[in-house]
């Protein structure tokens, strides 16, 4: 909300502004930002790659000193952000695929992505993965957040939402639900990452299914679920978090 304000009283209306305001945050955030940044521990001055996560963790980042560099494959996105968050020093807003990063090896000490490989079709969340695998330095973290279910599925929508079109003509692939063998699979695509954490989480009360099925009726009072929501870990959760870390070059 702050950072939605500031622009709006500064600046003049930016619809993004105002969704800021508005809806701060999806209620699933709450399982996924607060917890990535603390297991990414990042200090002033390192940098860190986020790969289109929901961009307030970002913010929260350079507002303490940390250089991040938040890739998007979305050109309006970027440009929306960079509009957004005019004169944030230690924050910049690339244009990238995250299937092919164009950064040398070992470009940032860490690197993370909420929410985001379950969206790349095909292979490419291992592709994906192995590119921030490649560009973090040994010894640095990446974390992730994914959506989980018991057994893995995978969701399609109506019209494409992230410019992923299905093989099938009357559907579009929105995202993947991840099982234990579809994140085994998707570790595997990066064999250079060492699995220091992982937690399947959920909130309780979970309104996740009522706010989904009623969407977009009830993403106003979405940061109202958060709030009277509390973490939950263990059968039932619908987020797995993973911490990885960089190993050496052999």
């Amino acid at each position: 909300m702050r950072l939605g304000l500031a622009h709006l009283l500064r600046h003049g209306y930016l619809r993004e502004a105002v969704i800021r305001v508005v809806v701060p945050l999806d209620p699933s955030r709450y399982l996924e930002l607060p917890a990535v940044y603390a297991a990414l521990a990042a200090r002033p001055g390192q940098h860190v790659l986020d790969l289109a996560s929901p961009k307030l963790l970002a913010v929260a980042l350079a507002r303490e000193g940390v250089d991040v560099t938040s890739v998007d494959a979305f050109g309006k996105e970027v440009e929306r952000w960079r509009t957004l968050t005019r004169g944030l020093r230690r924050l910049r807003f690339e244009q990238a695929d995250g299937r092919a990063l164009p950064y040398d090896a070992g470009s940032f000490d860490h690197a993370y992505s909420v929410s985001v490989l379950e969206h790349i079709p095909g292979e490419g969340d291992r592709a994906a993965l192995a590119e921030l695998a490649r560009v973090v330095r040994p010894g640095g973290r990446v974390l992730l957040t994914l959506p989980y279910a018991e057994r893995g599925w995978d969701e399609f929508r109506e019209r494409s939402l992230y410019g992923a079109e299905s093989a099938n003509s009357d559907r579009a692939f929105f995202q993947r639900w991840y099982d234990e063998h579809r994140v085994e699979r998707l570790l595997g695509a990066a064999p250079g990452l060492r699995l220091l954490n992982r937690e399947v989480v959920r909130l309780q009360p979970n309104l996740n299914d009522l706010y989904n099925r009623l969407f977009p009726l009830l993403v106003p009072l979405g940061p109202l679920f958060g709030v009277l929501a509390r973490e939950r870990a263990g059968p039932g959760g619908d987020v797995i978090r993973l911490s990885l870390e960089r190993l050496p070059q052999p």
